[in-house]
């Protein structure tokens, strides 16, 4: 079996780059296919995440210029050499599937330059977060953009399969060719264990996505009512310097600890007891997966679209409503005041994440190819 994936880069530290990496492991490691991974912004940088060498890696280097439109004169005089090179590199390699993650032209392309091959377009973002950008924009951008999405819609008409992570947008966008295969959690080789600190962890950029800004306001009613324990928050971001602001104006500077992004995942989430998770809007969030794969229970609030199609509620996690802050902080003081309840719930965790383990889920790839040869 021959497969190609397509994406714009995987020097980023984020979920979507980091399932893509270990999908294209998975592959050669244990079915033997043959892969070719290609990237067009990877700009000489590495993988920031690990990725076997029997991975076929080529970068185009078309370099688009960022926060500029693709349809901006800079970067759609790019466009020419994009789709020549991509197209050649295609029909090198001549695989049985093409795999696409990539907000950008080249989903529109993509059915024009490998209409002889079948092809899959995997959605890694929320279709939420699109939406509140949506509800920011002017009468006219609003038009703009409703013929951009008429017109993906069409486009997407002519992939063999459109690929989504949960229900919640499987039913949003209401592709024919639509279908749900979840990400898959990091399978611990080496499990950390150790003392359990009084501290509840939560790792992420530092955006306005991820609802750190929301969190700090619930700490501070945590913070008067539970004594001794701290907010460990592990992440890079636009939002630092405002976030620590925030901090030192409701004096928590004690008790929350802005820490930089981290490597050691699960050593960090393997000594705290408990994980929160205060995003406004999620697709699939990975690190809920690796917190459930170290034993611990989470509250998040319920946002669109992703912990509630991964977590079971009053069993490994409390779901609270959407930005309620009163609401998390209650669920947090209870969890914290209660060990035995954390790790009965840790437990659980630790069993329910096993429906998405690499086999089940790989396997579900591999039959969606071969059911559409």
């Amino acid at each position: 079996m021959k497969i190609i994936y397509i994406t714009d880069q995987i020097h980023l530290h984020g979920g979507a780059e980091k399932i893509l990496i270990q999908k294209l492991n998975y592959w050669v490691e244990w079915y033997g296919y043959d892969v070719l991974l290609i990237t067009s912004e990877q700009r000489g940088k590495k993988p920031f995440f690990h990725l076997n060498e029997k991975v076929q890696w080529v970068d185009l280097g078309i370099n688009y210029i960022e926060g500029v439109s693709y349809f901006n004169p800079k970067n759609f005089t790019k466009f020419p050499k994009h789709y020549s090179t991509l197209k050649t590199a295609i029909h090198e390699f001549k695989p049985d599937a093409i795999f696409l993650l990539s907000l950008g032209l080249v989903r529109f392309i993509l059915p024009l330059i490998a209409s002889r091959f079948r092809i899959y377009n995997e959605y890694h973002t929320s279709y939420y977060g699109f939406h509140l950008g949506y509800q920011r924009l002017s009468a006219l951008h609003k038009i703009k953009k409703n013929i951009t999405n008429a017109a993906i819609a069409f486009v997407e008409s002519f992939y063999t399969k459109i690929v989504f992570l949960n229900d919640a947008e499987f039913k949003h966008y209401n592709r024919k060719n639509g279908v749900i295969i979840p990400n898959f959690f990091d399978e611990i080789k080496h499990p950390v264990s150790g003392p359990k600190k009084n501290q509840a962890i939560s790792l992420g950029r530092l955006s306005y996505q991820k609802g750190y800004d929301l969190l700090i306001d619930v700490w501070e009613i945590v913070n008067a009512s539970v004594d001794d324990w701290t907010l460990e928050i592990y992440g890079n971001g636009e939002n630092h310097d405002a976030l620590q602001e925030q901090i030192r104006n409701k004096n928590l500077q004690d008790t929350i600890h802005l820490n930089k992004a981290t490597d050691n995942v699960n050593e960090k989430l393997s000594e705290s007891a408990f994980y929160v998770m205060s995003s406004r809007f999620e697709t699939f969030p990975m690190v809920l997966l690796e917190a459930m794969s170290n034993a611990l229970p989470v509250v998040s609030f319920d946002c669109p679209t992703g912990p509630a199609s991964m977590l079971t509620p009053n069993e490994d996690s409390y779901l609270v409503p959407h930005n309620d802050v009163s609401a998390m902080a209650e669920r947090m003081i209870f969890i914290m005041r209660n060990e035995e309840l954390r790790n009965e719930m840790g437990q659980k965790a630790l069993q329910n994440v096993k429906r998405f383990n690499p086999q089940a889920i790989m396997r579900q790839w591999d039959e969606l190819i071969k059911n559409n040869i």
